[in-house]
């Protein structure tokens, strides 16, 4: 991936980005003292367990232990790479990302990345000039007459028109073979045995764009009955239709990165149209059916997600493949319900017949997870018959037994009592004797997540020795380390853990050297320092190390004062050589009693450094 200079993050992102406002724009923060709290988005909890600290731009969560700046946080929430967490940052607070150019692998990659983006931009703006032209008529008669999309729309949409020429894109952009085969990297070109040509010709053109509002692919659909009436970009360096979403960008866009709801519909244009008439929250998924990649992308920025699909056969197979795949992931907070419009309407031909508050009104009597799953099998059954109702019973109950969360189960067993006739009480005794094996995709979510728990924690006993509670002070506290510095002489304290060899000299060599070097450093800084080095390791461990600097007073965790801190790392300084000389002398007062008085100059030397260092007993 592309080296981003260090420089740029420790002195111009981080000290310009605010983990708290950043944090806040995906979760629900909460004041408590100097930090902030809320349940944490990492993993399923009922209790907030994760803290936001302004002051170090540091979060930590209780819970799993996850923790780390503000470039962890977006790593981990949205699953990006390293430079690509910087990269969003930056774009969102209007930073320019430097890299270094001076690495030929690193400027050749982040110029292939920007020539890809910039290739499909400019593909985009050659589909638009041809709409506007007098060979793209048919396609904005399409889009303005039969799907009555506005000026201003068809605009902002960047929508366009692919000519009948299948050589189009060639003749406009292809200078050399480099970026012919480039196109064709991204999709846009394809090559058979009868040469190399356009992929898409005589369609209207739909881009789609990523969550930065980047072109990563387009949509291109016919304006008659040919088949297939859409098609789509193939996955490329730059697009994965598994994890991408149509109009998710214009949503976060138009919500602040917090819509009240999101709601999936079947196709592009019922996201465009209904986006015309007011609704900002509407996305769709791109050729496939939604995957659990898709589901968490949403709840990431939401807490509730409507499916809303046509009322036919076809919409609630759809829905109930839904309601499949979310139920491995569903998780406390989080809400998933299923609207179905008329047989005789999509969102698009609703919202343009009926108006946007018909849309909305559906929307608004979606039906709740349980209420679906309920009615939904139901229908598969004929209750009057005793042998179906029996089979509609067990089958329904193991799906319940399926669902991660109780409250829900219960719900579901309460809706389940008046087709069976059977009492609550009764099937919760069924429930408990039912067993069922997780879907394989819950298994292993929860396994990846007990895994990455495991991986966090780290026992209480390993922050016991004083040398690492020593580095963890140094991690956690470097402006005090900074201060003191030279009057704690810290130069000569490492030269004598070597000299007596204690374990961890040499990292704690390092790690003083880059406070040395920063003196302004932050334990977000010190992260970004260290990051694929040989120091990561031990600061990824000990930076959120208990280290009892805190007290509560009036409801509030605070920082204990800055002078016994300095206290807390002498006495600190003093516990990590203390044990190690007195041992030393040990050694040598055995010795010397064995006549060896060679050892005796340097028994003499130990205690005078005992007594100089006033060290504790």
């Amino acid at each position: 991936m592309p080296f981003i200079k260090k420089s740029f993050i420790t002195e111009k992102l981080l000290p310009n980005v605010p983990i708290e406002k950043v944090i806040g724009q995906y979760v629900t923060l909460k004041k408590s003292g100097a930090n902030y709290t809320c349940c944490c988005p990492f993993h399923h909890e009922k209790t907030p367990s994760f803290s936001v600290t302004p002051a170090k731009q540091m979060f930590y969560c209780f819970g799993c232990k996850e923790h780390g700046n503000v470039i962890d946080f977006i790593m981990k929430l949205k699953n990006l790479s390293f430079p690509e967490a910087v990269e969003e940052i930056a774009q969102n607070a209007g930073l320019t990302v430097e890299y270094d150019t001076t690495n030929t692998r690193s400027k050749d990659e982040v110029d292939l990345q920007k020539e890809y983006y910039d290739l499909m931009d400019r593909c985009a703006t050659l589909y638009t000039q041809v709409l506007n032209s007098p060979e793209g008529a048919p396609g904005l008669e399409y889009f303005s007459k039969n799907r009555g999309l506005t000026r201003d729309t068809i605009l902002k949409c960047r929508l366009g028109f692919a000519p009948k020429n299948p050589h189009f894109l060639q003749e406009r952009l292809c200078q050399d073979p480099k970026t012919e085969q480039k196109l064709i990297d991204l999709g846009m070109l394809v090559r058979n045995d009868y040469g190399v040509h356009s992929m898409y010709r005589n369609r209207v053109m739909i881009p789609i764009f990523d969550r930065r509002g980047r072109i990563i692919s387009f949509g291109g659909r016919t304006m008659g009955d040919d088949k297939p009436k859409y098609m789509n970009t193939k996955e490329t360096p730059i697009y994965r239709k598994r994890n991408e979403l149509f109009g998710l960008y214009e949503v976060l866009k138009a919500n602040n990165n917090r819509p009240p709801r999101i709601v999936v519909v079947e196709g592009y244009m019922d996201v465009i149209s209904v986006r015309q008439a007011g609704c900002t929250y509407a996305v769709a998924s791109l050729g496939t059916a939604t995957t659990p990649e898709q589901i968490k992308e949403m709840f990431r920025y939401t807490d509730k997600v409507v499916c809303c699909y046509d009322g036919d056969s076809a919409g609630r197979h759809a829905a109930w493949h839904a309601l499949e795949t979310v139920t491995p992931i569903l998780q406390d907070g989080k809400e998933i319900r299923f609207a179905f419009l008329p047989p005789e309407h999509d969102p698009d031909s609703l919202v343009r017949e009926q108006g946007l508050g018909a849309f909305v009104k559906f929307l608004d009597e979606a039906m709740s997870y349980p209420e679906f799953l309920i009615v939904h099998k139901s229908q598969s059954y004929d209750l009057k018959d005793p042998n179906s109702l029996s089979n509609f019973i067990s089958d329904t109950i193991k799906l319940i037994k399926a669902i991660p969360l109780v409250s829900l189960q219960s719900v579901a067993l309460k809706l389940l009592s008046k087709p069976s006739g059977i009492s609550e009480n009764q099937l919760y005794d069924m429930l408990k004797q039912t067993h069922v094996e997780q879907p394989r995709a819950y298994v292993a979510q929860e396994k990846k997540e007990q895994e990455q728990i495991a991986k966090n924690e780290v026992s209480r006993d390993f922050f016991k020795t004083p040398m690492r509670k020593l580095m963890a002070f140094i991690i956690q506290q470097p402006t005090v380390v900074s201060n003191v510095q030279r009057e704690f002489a810290l130069d000569e304290f490492v030269a004598l853990c070597k000299r007596l060899g204690v374990k961890g000299a040499d990292e704690l060599e390092g790690l003083l050297k880059i406070i040395a070097k920063t003196p302004d450093i932050t334990p977000a800084k010190f992260i970004e320092q260290t990051r694929q080095t040989a120091y990561e390791k031990i600061v990824r461990l000990l930076i959120s190390a208990p280290l009892n600097l805190t007290f509560e007073s009036g409801g509030e965790i605070r920082e204990i004062p800055y002078v016994d801190r300095i206290e807390y790392f002498a006495d600190i300084l003093s516990e990590v050589i203390t044990k190690p000389l007195k041992d030393r002398a040990k050694i040598l007062s055995v010795e010397m009693s064995q006549g060896k008085m060679d050892a005796l100059s340097e028994y003499t030397q130990i205690q005078k450094e005992i007594l100089s260092k006033d060290l504790k007993s």
